[in-house]
């Protein structure tokens, strides 16, 4: 089994931040989370923000962003159109049918991304929410990915493991193989059969 983080790994950027843009495109009332958007982008960057921080955040700004969206859905399957072209080439070049993607993004922008690309929704762990009740169920974050992936996937081997970040060590550690990625470029960071 191969495991790859998302954001800056296998997609060139951070898929909530140009989704962000995109609907300021749309509709200039997103401009009212321009400036709250980028200061906790940089802390979550930095690990400067804690879990419990974090969810209070993304609960009090995604639900105002969906309202201001009701269609949310519709603009995410028109984003992917134009930005499925941010899927690193490297990824499509090894891409398998039991990859699994872990995430801090959501669900709602990752599902129609994942079936663009042929892995199944069960091979996705990130955060999700839960639209009717404005809240977040879950958040896939530091700690809790591991977690999460411990809970559907048991003690599983993992064959490779890419990621953009060290805050992945426990996947980085449990892997038989690792590797940052940065731009277009891996290095391998452990290799067990060394």
């Amino acid at each position: 089994m191969n495991v790859y983080d998302f954001d800056n790994t296998i997609y060139k950027g951070e898929s909530l931040f140009d989704f962000y843009f995109f609907c300021l495109r749309r509709d200039i009332r997103f401009i009212k989370f321009f400036f709250a958007i980028i200061y906790n982008v940089l802390k979550y960057e930095f690990c400067l923000i804690s879990n419990e921080k974090l969810m209070k955040l993304c609960e009090k700004y995604i639900f105002d962003a969906l309202d201001m969206c009701p269609v949310y859905d519709e603009w995410v399957e028109d984003f992917w159109d134009k930005n499925i072209k941010k899927i690193k080439p490297f990824y499509l070049a090894q891409k398998k049918e039991d990859d699994v993607i872990l995430s801090a993004s959501f669900g709602i922008m990752l599902r129609p991304v994942c079936r663009r690309l042929g892995i199944s929704e069960d091979n996705l762990l990130c955060s999700e929410v839960d639209i009717k009740e404005q809240k977040i169920i879950k958040l896939c974050f530091r700690k809790t990915k591991p977690e999460m992936f411990d809970q559907k996937f048991g003690d599983v081997k993992i064959d490779n493991f890419y990621t953009d970040s060290f805050n992945d060590r426990p996947f980085i550690e449990r892997a038989e193989k690792s590797f940052i990625v940065k731009g277009n470029k891996m290095k391998e960071i452990k290799n067990e059969a060394s």
